[in-house]
């Protein structure tokens, strides 16, 4: 049960059920539509550039939370956070104590930490750096703290490579909190406090009536979450606007590898990386052939030792052509489905095969791969042109 549970809460970064944050994000949606039109593809085909966006994320679009701001980043960790609560079947109240908790220590923000703390042996500063090599948000360095609990692995709380799991951290949180004597009646700072042994332990209770509000906002998308199966995601970004029968930009990002020999093997595709779960969209019109999983597990991270695609969608535009969308963090589409050009069809990951966020980009004619850059240039698509995101 206990695995099934923890299998349910890492789906976490694969799910964002809009109607959990419709009231607040509604605004948002329209202003972030009127961003993304400019973007559009609306020149002639030579003169066609990128159409992609990662303004929107698998977090959603931000909200506005008792008067505080988050964005999508801090949206898609707090559910994260409520995400577990749900999956080991405690109530609201653990997932309220565990965001205040959250916010006071990181603004709920996956943060690693450089080692520089005076505090650490130079071993201790090496091993803290190695959070570092996973994602995150921006960087700490109160001794040995990471995530957005600022756990220490020093004093037990995990490895770095388990505390850089923003659901082994929320894990982690919740079975001290349990254990915490009549943990659901005392005050949310005491109960925090127990849990963190904060030099600060007063300051939890004035993010309270945030975290109480942010809890009720996404406790039904968790408990939504928790039935909803591995891999797939509901597509919370618009779809871009553009022409029938364009080529565009998948996603935003910068090229960090491009097609050929890598490793002694022929790297068939190329790779645009951009910050996590940014959008991707399909590069042209036609029917969704696969979205699965291709590798052992696709419900976290995966690494070098680990073959496939992770999470992949593969688009057929007839012809014999077709384009592969790899190491997605969660897909939006289904096999069978036609979709237009600009659809959402997943959000940037790392599963796989894969050693850092980003989307492995395949062209294939007749199934053999083909150079995606000089594929696009010649439908009006500079891949290498500065695209940030």
């Amino acid at each position: 049960m206990r695995g099934r549970a923890e299998s349910i809460a890492r789906t976490y970064a694969k799910r964002w059920l809009w109607r959990a944050v419709a009231p607040a994000a509604v605004p948002l949606f329209a202003g972030l539509t009127l961003l993304l039109i400019p973007l559009a593809v609306i020149a002639a085909p030579e003169t066609r550039t990128a159409a992609a966006s990662s303004a929107c994320s698998i977090g959603g679009t931000g909200a506005t939370v008792a008067g505080i701001e988050l964005d999508a980043v801090q949206m898609g960790h707090a559910q994260a956070i409520v995400n577990v609560a749900v999956a080991q079947g405690l109530e609201p109240y653990a997932a309220t104590v565990a965001l205040a908790t959250a916010y006071q220590e990181s603004r709920i923000r996956m943060l690693a930490n450089d080692g520089s703390s005076p505090e650490l042996t130079a071993e201790q500063a090496a091993v803290t750096a190695t959070s570092l090599q996973y994602a995150h948000d921006g960087l700490g360095s109160d001794h040995d703290s990471v995530n957005t609990f600022q756990q220490r692995w020093i004093v037990g709380w995990g490895s770095v490579a388990q505390l850089m799991d923003p659901v082994y951290a929320a894990a982690a949180f919740y079975r001290r909190l349990v254990e915490v004597p009549n943990w659901r009646t005392i005050p949310l700072t005491r109960a925090s406090q127990a849990v963190q042994v904060s030099a600060a332990g007063d300051a939890y209770a004035r993010w309270e009536p945030f975290a109480r509000e942010l809890t009720g906002m996404l406790w039904p998308a968790a408990q939504e979450a928790a039935t909803s199966p591995t891999g797939a995601a509901s597509g919370v970004c618009p779809d871009l606007p553009v022409p029938t029968g364009s080529w565009i930009r998948p996603t935003a990002g910068t090229v960090t590898s491009g097609y050929g020999l890598r490793w002694g093997t022929l790297h068939a595709g190329v790779d645009i990386a951009g910050p996590r779960d940014s959008p991707v969209y399909a590069a042209a019109a036609g029917t969704i052939v696969r979205a699965a999983c291709t590798s052992a597990y696709c419900d976290r991270d995966g690494g070098r030792g680990l073959a496939g695609y992770g999470n992949l969608v593969e688009l057929d535009h007839g012809g014999g052509l077709t384009t592969r969308y790899g190491h997605l963090s969660a897909y939006t589409v289904r096999s069978g489905q036609y979709i237009g050009v600009g659809t959402l069809v997943g959000f940037q990951g790392s599963t796989g095969n894969s050693t850092g966020v980003h989307l492995h980009f395949e062209v294939r004619q007749g199934g053999a791969p083909v150079d995606p850059v000089p594929w696009l240039a010649d439908r009006g698509v500079d891949l290498n042109a500065p695209n940030p995101g």
